[in-house]
Order: structure tokens, then sequence, then C-alpha cells
């Protein structure tokens, strides 16, 4: 950790960056003095055009209120954003590109992945579950959870 002036015990974190403010009350002179701390992690790979598209669509959805399609449809939930939002880093990692990406009626996020014949719908629902549906041409050949058939997404997507 890096620390521009003397950092405090008292820290905030700004937004989602590894950059905090710090702030300390000095009981001599009776003013706050802020500095600021930079932690120092490894680099993160940087997203492919497509992963970047999606997640700015995601990242998007926080905005949505309840009834957003006006058929009574729920914002969807900051747990399926974020959860949404980790499976495209995960795919994007390994070259897997998005397809689509939409909120559902029930604050679910649904993240589409298309290859040659092949079609994957996976949702993440509201209560922090998911579910993943595979499909060859029209036909379903692969339904449950993600922890379960991710292999099977990586290897076919």
């Amino acid at each position: 950790m890096t620390a521009l002036q003397e950092a405090s015990p008292y820290r905030k974190r700004c937004a989602s960056s590894s950059i905090y403010l710090s702030e300390a009350f000095e009981t001599e002179q009776q003013e706050w003095n802020t500095s600021i701390v930079i932690d120092i992690y490894p680099q993160t790979p940087s997203l492919s055009n497509a992963a970047m598209k999606a997640t700015s669509k995601i990242l998007g959805f926080r905005n949505f209120a309840d009834n957003w399609d006006s058929y009574g449809a729920e914002k969807p939930s900051e747990s399926a954003i974020v959860n949404a939002l980790s499976f495209i880093r995960v795919i994007d990692a390994h070259g897997i590109p998005v397809y689509f990406v939409a909120p559902g009626p029930n604050g679910e996020i649904v993240v589409e992945l298309r290859k040659g014949n092949y079609e994957a719908e996976v949702y993440f629902n509201a209560d922090n579950s998911n579910e993943v549906l595979i499909y060859e041409g029209d036909a379903c050949i692969s339904e449950g959870a993600l922890d379960h058939l991710l292999p099977q997404i990586l290897e076919l997507f």
C-alpha cells in the first residue's frame, strides 16, 4: 500500500476503484485532514469490446424502475446484475463472446451465447440462483445450474 500522506485508520472506498479516501480528525488542530491511499493490485485483464458493450448494457439496467415494461415487471435485482457481470468476465477470459443480454420480468438478467448450432441462455435470478439452458438447434440438450454446466459452456462456445 502506498500513501501520499499519512493514512488514518478510517478509510472510505471510492466507487469500485482501488483508490481510497482517508479522513483523520486532528484533535489538536480541530480540523479534518484528507489523504489518498492507493492499493496496488495485479492488473486484471481488460474486457473485449463485446463484453464491454454487454457490461455497459447490464449496468444500465440499474436505472430501471419497477414496471419498466408497463406490464408490472420488477426492476433487475442487484444480485442478478452482479452475478451476470461476473459471468461475463469469466467467459470473456475464455474468448467467448456475449450474443445478447436482457432484463426479465422477475428481476432476473439473461445472458445469451451463440456459436454455430449451439445456444445457451443463462438466467441470473433475483434470489441469487441461476439456471442454464443449452440448445443444439431447437433441442434443449442440457439444463441446470451454472456451477454444473460451466465446463460444458466453456467446451461448446
